[in-house]
């Protein structure tokens, strides 16, 4: 069964998420409606591309995703939809889906938004029912040749140390880099390394098995989408080891 995923910077009880719902099922689109996130606050494109990466294939082929960021008071041209890995991406174009996709993909389609909408439902609910229905993108739209399109953050590798950083921090103080299980392994293959956290901090093991930690242990490990993670057990790596978005993590021959 394929769903409708939401994503968005409309905060907790706000009564923006329960109109695009409500109007999603008033128009007689009965897919199922998942909240992802809504507390997409600080540096939004990056940290919301993050969490999609992390989940969207977790869903059923032929999902879809709303992206709703920077649509409340701001209203654009148009919107634009894709289709990646089988699933459907709808967003403002504030290149947020160029950071899920990667910056070569360029398959996007214009949603048109001539009377300067800003409740999006009235924008994507017509474009879903259309592929509900059974028809294909190139079937009612144009390829959007103007896209807004940014470049996530990568590490890079200089003088024996790889530098990233950290571009995600969920709710309970666990932190995600963009540092992932390929590079590590390009540059650190069968050798030891120093995971440099803090100036008190440093790890020098990334584990596969997380049953064994006491209370108050620091690990790496990797996720679910093989990107190096922090955790502490029992608390907040963020708070203790103030991370925040954007600081850098170090790893390093030892």
């Amino acid at each position: 069964m394929n769903v409708l995923t939401f994503l968005s910077e409309f905060g907790q009880g706000s009564h923006y998420t329960a109109s695009f719902q409500g109007a999603m099922y008033k128009q007689g689109i009965g897919l199922p409606f998942i909240e992802i996130n809504n507390q997409i606050f600080e540096n939004k494109n990056v940290e919301a591309a993050y969490l999609s990466n992390l989940v969207f294939e977790n869903f059923p082929i032929g999902s879809f995703h709303v992206i709703a960021l920077g649509t409340i008071a701001y209203s654009y041209d148009y919107h634009i939809i894709a289709q990646f890995k089988g699933h459907y991406f709808l967003a403002a174009n504030n290149g947020i889906l160029s950071l899920i996709f990667g910056e070569d993909y360029d398959t996007y389609y214009r949603i048109p938004n001539l009377d300067g909408i800003t409740e999006i439902h009235h924008i994507y609910l017509p474009v879903i029912k259309e592929i509900i229905s059974g028809k294909s993108l190139n079937d009612f739209l144009t390829i959007a040749t103007t896209v807004d399109i940014q470049t996530l953050i990568k590490p890079s590798y200089v003088n024996d140390e790889l530098a990233g950083c950290v571009l995600c921090i969920d709710n309970m103080g666990n932190v995600f880099t963009n540092i992932t299980r390929d590079v590590v392994a390009k540059y650190f293959s069968n050798q030891n390394f120093i995971i440099m956290l803090s100036r008190h901090y440093e790890l020098s093991k990334i584990y596969e098995d997380l049953s064994g930690f006491k209370s108050g242990d620091i690990y790496a490990y990797y996720n679910a989408r093989d990107y190096l993670s922090i955790s502490l057990r029992d608390g907040s790596a963020q708070k203790l080891l103030n991370l925040r978005m954007y600081k850098p993590v170090i790893i390093k021959k030892r």
